[in-house]
């Protein structure tokens, strides 16, 4: 037997499967149902559902006992077929970009000043109302649309591969049904622990029979949602908020302070900065360097009393927030520092920022051990440096604290995101993919 891809369209979904079965028998298996909208590039142009299915054939009576694969379960083919998908949404990307500055060339500066700063004392400024992404997507013309609906197709077809080809590589041995045995597997690889695995890949079947012709990627966003928080960003009170950040060396908690800092300046808040950490070389100097490009107070405390009195010193702000010295989760003694001053600090929130690139095992024991300084949020970091992403997953089920932030890079000015279900899910299905 051999298996082909094969898309029908139809006005229902059930029309659609309809025809599927009148076409190619009722040995089918569906890969996936979408309702699709008009569009000249719509091979059917008055359907409404479009249906993914798996046929299976026959290999005929007079080929060779020995030959080579089809290049449908072939696995190389399928990578190979991946590889020519990411270099058609590289393109398409890149052609998006050229269409938009072609069509703001001439309006503006080509050097032109960053949006958000002025060369006056690095003052931050508000972003112009014509910048906005609201504003950019009523100017988005004819040929961006068009761009917008073909990597969206792409990216259809990329997971359909994707799956296709977890499930070649591997050979079944689960109870699950065969339409998400690739999915079970996709998990797995992306570190996903085997029981969460199975329970997610296994309630992602009803996917395979929707009629509201949602995708793959929105039927895990929902499952997620069941069993992942997420905080919308730090919440403001009447007080200044004060928030601490806490992780293990190397992390980027002082990165991370000042691309925090920068999003709320950009919302009018007023903010602070204040470093306990005094131990690693230049901690200090890199933090003092960010208070001065955004024009922020900054303040160095080196005892738990010095630091009650710096952040008394700024109770007319918003928001205070607090770096501190990064220590390994085995070192007891210093995790007791550490504790010593957040007692003094009392903050609002404590952010424990987790390295994507850390190993599962290692990313639980330092949930475990940092556990005692009451953390309440989670932060992701280096997300674009990571190729699994389950532990995402696997911390915020088994710890059951909400996962606040991901940082993607090194550009303290854009490369921080609000944590949501649906990147969790493209994380999942696709890996790390920079966000437009």
């Amino acid at each position: 037997m051999a298996t082909r891809i094969q898309k029908v369209y139809g006005k229902t979904p059930r029309e659609a499967r309809q025809k599927a079965e009148k076409e190619f028998g009722r040995n089918i298996g569906i890969v996936k149902t979408r309702r699709i909208s008009p569009n000249k590039l719509q091979p059917d142009k008055g359907s409404n559902y479009e249906l993914t299915i798996a046929v299976e054939t026959e290999i005929p009576a007079k080929m060779p006992l020995i030959r080579p694969r089809s290049p449908s379960q072939d696995p190389v083919a399928i990578q190979q077929a991946i590889e020519r998908v990411n270099t058609a949404l590289t393109a398409n990307a890149y052609g998006r970009q050229n269409a938009q500055t072609d069509s703001e060339f001439g309006q503006n500066p080509p050097y032109s000043e960053s949006p958000g700063f002025s060369s006056q004392q690095n003052e931050i400024v508000p972003v112009p109302d014509d910048l906005s992404p609201e504003k950019r997507e009523e100017k988005q013309p004819e040929s961006s649309l068009t761009m917008d609906y073909l990597s969206s197709e792409l990216n259809e077809i990329r997971d359909a591969l994707s799956i296709l080809l977890s499930s070649t590589k591997i050979s079944d041995n689960t109870d699950l049904p065969d339409e998400v045995t690739g999915l079970y597997r996709r998990f797995l690889k992306s570190d996903v622990e085997a029981e969460l695995a199975h329970d997610l890949a296994e309630a992602m079947w009803t996917c395979f029979n929707d009629e509201e012709g949602k995708s793959i990627h929105e039927h895990l966003t929902t499952l997620i949602q069941n069993i992942v928080k997420t905080s919308n960003g730090i919440k403001f009170g009447d007080t200044p908020t004060v928030v601490a950040l806490v992780g293990a060396t190397g992390v980027g908690k002082t990165t991370t302070i000042a691309k925090l800092a920068i999003q709320y300046c950009f919302q009018k808040k007023k903010v602070a900065l204040i470093t306990t950490d005094d131990f690693k070389i230049g901690a200090i100097e890199q933090l003092e360097t960010y208070s001065q490009i955004l024009s922020l107070p900054m303040e160095v405390a080196r005892d738990p009393e010095e630091l009650e009195k710096k952040i008394q010193k700024y109770a007319d702000l918003d928001l205070i927030l607090i770096d501190t010295p990064g220590r390994s989760q085995l070192d007891v003694a210093r995790l007791r520092s550490i504790e010593l001053f957040l007692n003094a600090a009392r903050p609002d929130e404590t952010y424990l920022m987790l390295n994507m690139t850390t190993r599962n095992t290692d990313m639980e024991n330092i949930i475990k051990r940092f556990g005692s300084l009451g953390i309440d949020k989670l932060i992701f970091t280096k997300l674009d440096e990571a190729i699994c992403y389950g532990s995402i997953l696997n911390c915020a089920v088994r710890y059951k604290k909400p996962i606040a932030y991901f940082t993607t890079g090194q550009d303290v000015a854009t490369d921080i995101e609000v944590a949501t279900h649906n990147r969790i899910a493209t994380f999942l299905l696709r890996g790390y993919q920079k966000k437009s």
